[in-house]
């Protein structure tokens, strides 16, 4: 009889330990198809080009199985660990360890999408606060998204960094101030029907032609009525709610993906006219690092806050929605230090992110 229980018991677990290893296969399989989904167009795959949305999901679960190879099996702790190797620069794009990179020389560089200095109590969003973050920082370069021409507050920010000596360019929302002259006309200005679009200057830093590029690419498009119901959907559990949510969700994302395609090849040709220059390029990308638009400009580019970044770098903090969506790059020929995305201020739906530049030792 004991014997009898205990090859039910063997099989039961080694059934159990199959279903677990097929489970985790199956986990590493989904968490790779969502790295590779990056490299699809999102004009041509709309839908399936956001499966890499889901890249923290597969990952957050394959690291659970490092926990739970542990206290079942110790010879399938690999498997999880293959997985995670498997998709490595994944991995460090989306949350980078970099101990020793903080460096207090070199270029500031500010990148804040300044959601037109709006004051709303209920969403403490403070565009006061916002203006004295700025001034405060003394960035060398600061870009800010959706930043308006008129209103009370953004007169004042401009008068009071050009009394500092910052030069200044503005272009559809799009501003850049620079303790550095501008050179020449603007590189490159676009604006679509919904407010996004690029500016693209030259300035001459300390005889080093540097092109700088602010960005804000189009926008998802997602109202706040539209969040809160799939917030309220969530915190509900109501499964019919979240799939209708879902879909609409999804065909807004898809949508603005396959936009953003376009603009991100607008930008790749006007980096590879300056190939082998000093370039920035700063902005609210609307995309996560597991995205096609990320991985295409880093083909060229260097992320900062892969190269000098810690953690998640949470950047946009609407609730229900915390992603890293404002990033920096700079090109081979530049360094970054010190990148990161400052969460002490939250005056704007966006937190702003921060690195600086420095030229590569050769």
């Amino acid at each position: 009889m004991d014997s009898i229980k205990s090859k039910l018991k063997h099989r039961i677990h080694v059934l159990f330990v199959s279903i677990l290893i097929g489970a985790n296969i199956a986990t590493i399989v989904l968490m790779w198809a969502s790295c590779l989904t990056t490299e699809l167009s999102p004009i041509i795959h709309p839908r399936l080009s956001q499966a890499g949305l889901l890249f923290p999901v597969f990952l957050a679960i394959d690291i659970a199985f490092l926990l739970v190879w542990l206290f079942v099996s110790w010879r399938w702790l690999l498997l999880p660990v293959i997985g995670i190797i498997g998709c490595w620069n994944y991995v460090r794009d989306y949350c980078p360890l970099n101990l020793g990179r903080d460096k207090e020389d070199g270029i500031l560089v500010l990148s804040y999408n300044v959601a037109n200095f709006f004051t709303e109590e209920s969403n403490e969003m403070d565009g006061q606060k916002t203006k004295e973050y700025i001034l405060k920082s003394n960035a060398d370069i600061i870009c800010l998204q959706e930043c308006p021409k008129q209103g009370s507050i953004f007169p004042e920010l401009k008068e009071t960094l050009e009394a500092q000596g910052y030069k200044t360019k503005f272009a559809h929302g799009l501003r850049i101030f620079s303790k550095w002259p501008f050179v020449g006309k603007a590189i490159h200005e676009e604006k679509n029907d919904t407010g996004n679009g690029a500016l693209a200057w030259m300035i001459n830093i300390d005889g080093d032609t540097t092109l700088v590029v602010n960005c804000h690419l189009q926008s998802n498009g997602i109202s706040e009525e539209e969040k809160d119901v799939y917030e309220n959907a969530i915190d509900s559990y109501d499964q019919e709610q979240m799939k209708a949510t879902g879909k609409l969700l999804l065909s807004r994302l898809s949508q603005a993906a396959s936009k953003r395609a376009g603009q991100t090849d607008t930008l790749c040709s006007i980096i590879k006219q300056y190939e082998g220059r000093s370039i920035i390029v700063t902005g609210d990308m609307n995309d996560t690092p597991i995205s096609h638009t990320f991985q295409k400009l880093t083909k060229h580019l260097n992320s900062a806050f892969t190269e000098s970044g810690n953690g998640l770098g949470i950047s946009f903090i609407r609730k229900g929605f915390p992603v890293r969506i404002d990033h920096i790059f700079v090109s081979k020929n530049l360094r970054t230090g010190s990148t990161y995305i400052d969460s002490e201020i939250e005056s704007s739906d966006h937190h702003p992110i921060l690195t600086r530049v420095y030229k590569s030792a050769k």
